[in-house]
């Protein structure tokens, strides 16, 4: 079966109202119909998590934020039906989730219109747990949950490329340990970003490591000498601990 290799990096954030309530916005779905979602989406290319994150909830709920945190990161490998391209049998899909804790500051509710979603709205999460809403919700929230995160900073969008140049999407991990040496590099198609720190460890420093959480998330882009081509990498910066076996298992 031949399958269509497609990275999607998205970036989602999380905002809370003083009454506990959770800023959503509603997926149209696909044949099972609509569900709730955090707000947030796919990258445009070229695009830093940071701005896609605040761009995206603009975007479905008509409220400008500000992120305060970085508070996780999932990756999901599976195989898809949808949105083939003609000559293939299924998409391999590699998918990096960035969740973000933000505060809203300024706008007002408004749903997006002609897109992915049809409806924002606060939620509780007593309301929540009583309607359909896409996985990432719950996974969201967990991370939400777990701690503040690590604070994040206004950053400078990534200048746009040139017309009629090739971008190539990659995805880069690495683990700093105590001693500040930065162990990792460019993901496997499918790869997790943590299996993938956890195994550059133990190739290239002979240690086991237990894999924290994500300390930042960082997007460059890199122009090929003749200009054609530019490569996008979103690199993922985690923290990591010497496991007390000290060597791989």
């Amino acid at each position: 079966m031949a399958l269509f290799l497609r990275l999607r990096v998205s970036a989602y954030v999380i905002c809370e109202d003083d009454d506990g309530r959770v800023l959503l916005s509603r997926w149209i779905g696909y044949d099972d119909g609509p569900q709730w979602s955090l707000a947030g989406g796919g990258l445009d290319p070229v695009e830093h998590p940071q701005e896609g994150a605040v761009r995206e909830l603009f975007e479905e709920t008509g409220y400008a934020c500000e992120l305060d945190a970085l508070i996780g990161v999932d990756a999901e490998h599976f195989v898809s039906d949808r949105h083939v391209p003609d000559g293939y049998d299924g998409v391999d899909v590699h998918a990096v989730r960035i969740f973000y804790r933000g505060h809203v500051t300024g706008g007002e509710l408004t749903p997006e219109v002609g897109g992915t979603s049809d409806l924002a709205a606060w939620l509780s999460r007593e309301e929540l747990a009583h309607l359909p809403a896409v996985p990432g919700v719950k996974l969201g929230l967990a991370m939400y949950d777990d701690g503040d995160g690590v604070p994040v900073a206004p950053r400078e969008p990534n200048p746009p490329v040139p017309d009629g140049v090739r971008v190539e999407h990659r995805v880069a991990a690495y683990g700093r340990g105590p001693d500040g040496d930065a162990v990792g590099g460019l993901l496997e198609h499918g790869a997790d970003p943590a299996e993938a720190i956890r195994a550059a460890f133990g190739e290239q420093r002979d240690l086991d490591v237990t894999v924290g959480r994500p300390r930042a998330a960082t997007s460059s882009v890199h122009l090929s000498e003749d200009e054609t081509s530019a490569c996008w990498i979103i690199r993922l910066d985690y923290d990591v601990r010497r496991s007390s076996s000290g060597r791989p298992g």
